[in-house]
C-alpha cells in the first residue's frame, strides 16, 4: 500500500522534497502546489506530477502534507491541514514564533495527528557518528555559512541556517544531563536583506558537569559553502565536516585520527522523510526527530538572539 502524499511549495527545498519522493517506490505524490502557477506547471511537467495552485483541492486525496512554502505562511497552512486531520511535515523552523509553534503543536495533540518538524542535519551520518563518538564536551564551535542564494530572505540567517546547530548544541548538551543557559552575547548584521544575514553568538551553559562554552556563527553572505563542528574536550579535539561526510580527532600526542563514519553514503533528507512515514504508518511521534519541547526550546533562544542585535548581553 503506497504512501498518497502532497507536496505545498515547488520552490528551492520543495524540489528537493519532490526529488527525494519521487524516488520512493511506496509513495505516489497526488499533486504539487504552488500559487506561482508556471513553477508550479515547470516543476510538475518535470517529474511528470499534476499541479495545483490552491491546496484545498488536494485535501480530499491525500492525508499527508509536506508543507515547504515561506516561513511566514507555515502557521496558517499547518494550523488549517492539522483541523483538516492531516499528518504534516513541516520545513524548519516551523513557525518564526514560539507562541506560534506551541499553538500549532497543541492542536496536533489535541487532534491526535503527526506533525514533525525538517531538522535534517539529525539524520546527516556524520552528526550520528560525532555523537556517539563524544565523552565529555567542554567547548563546541559551529559554523554554517554559504554565498547569498537569493533564497528565504523572508526569514532571518538565525531561523535559516542557525537553528540546526542550536539544536545539536541542546542535543549535545541534554546527554549530559539538565542544563541551563548562563550568558549569551550576540554579534548580527544585515547585509543583503532587511533581515538578519550575519550572526555570530556565543554561549555559555551550566550542566551537572560544570561550564560549557559554545560559539555559533551563520552567515548567508559568505565566500564559501562551509558546514563543521569542532568539539574540544578533556584530551581530545574532535572536528566534523558535514558537507564532505569527513570526521576527525586530533588527540593529546597531536595525532590526527580518521573517524568512519557509519551509513556514509545515507542521504540525510531521504532518511528524514522515511522517518516521518513511519511515524505516519506506526501514528506514534519519531524518537529521532525534534520534539515539541525541544522546538520550542530552540525557537526562544532564537527570538532572543534576534533580539540581542549589535553585541548585547541577554542573560
Amino acid at each position: 500500500m503506497k504512501f498518497k502524499v502532497a507536496v505545498i511549495g515547488a520552490g528551492y527545498f520543495g524540489q528537493r522534497h519532490i526529488k527525494m519522493l519521487t524516488q520512493m517506490p511506496d509513495v505516489e505524490i497526488v499533486g504539487i502546489v504552488d500559487k506561482d502557477l508556471e513553477k508550479a506547471k515547470e516543476v510538475a511537467q518535470q517529474y511528470k506530477l499534476k499541479y495545483y495552485v490552491d491546496y484545498a483541492d488536494l485535501l480530499k486525496l491525500t492525508p499527508v502534507f509536506f508543507v515547504v512554502t515561506p516561513t511566514i505562511t507555515h502557521f496558517d497552512i499547518g494550523m488549517d491541514l492539522i483541523k483538516h486531520g492531516k499528518a504534516i511535515f513541516i520545513e524548519k523552523p516551523l513557525t518564526e514564533r514560539p507562541a506560534f509553534a506551541e499553538m500549532l503543536l497543541d492542536e496536533a495533540k489535541k487532534r491526535d495527528v503527526i506533525i514533525q518538524a525538517g531538522l535534517i542535519e539529525r539524520y546527516n551520518p556524520v552528526v550520528q557518528t560525532l555523537f556517539a563518538y563524544l565523552k565529555e564536551p567542554l567547548f563546541i564551535q559551529t559554523k554554517r555559512v554559504s554565498p547569498f542564494l537569493g533564497r528565504a530572505t523572508d526569514t532571518d540567517v538565525t531561523y535559516d541556517l542557525m537553528i540546526h546547530d542550536l539544536d545539536l548544541i541542546w542535543m549535545m548538551l541534554k546527554k549530559s544531563g539538565d542544563f541551563e543557559l548562563r550568558d549569551l552575547k550576540v554579534f548580527t548584521q544585515s547585509i543583503i536583506t532587511s533581515r538578519i544575514d550575519y550572526a555570530s553568538v556565543w554561549m555559555e551553559f551550566e550542566t551537572q558537569k560544570g561550564i560549557i562554552k559554545a560559539h555559533l556563527t551563520a552567515s548567508r553572505v559568505s565566500s564559501e559553502f562551509c558546514r563543521e563542528i569542532s568539539v574540544v574536550q578533556q584530551n581530545s579535539v574532535v572536528y566534523a565536516d558535514l558537507i564532505n561526510k569527513k570526521l576527525r580527532e586530533v588527540d593529546k600526542d597531536g595525532k590526527i585520527n580518521e573517524i568512519p563514519v557509519k551509513n556514509v553514503d545515507s542521504h540525510p533528507l531521504y532518511e528524514e522523510i522515511r522517518d516521518f512515514l513511519n511515524s505516519v504508518k506506526q501514528r506514534k511521534p519519531s524518537q529521532q526527530a525534534a520534539s515539541p519541547q525541544e522546538i520550542i526550546e530552540v525557537l526562544k533562544i532564537i527570538d532572543k538572539i534576534n533580539e540581542g542585535r549589535q553585541d548585547e548581553t541577554i542573560y
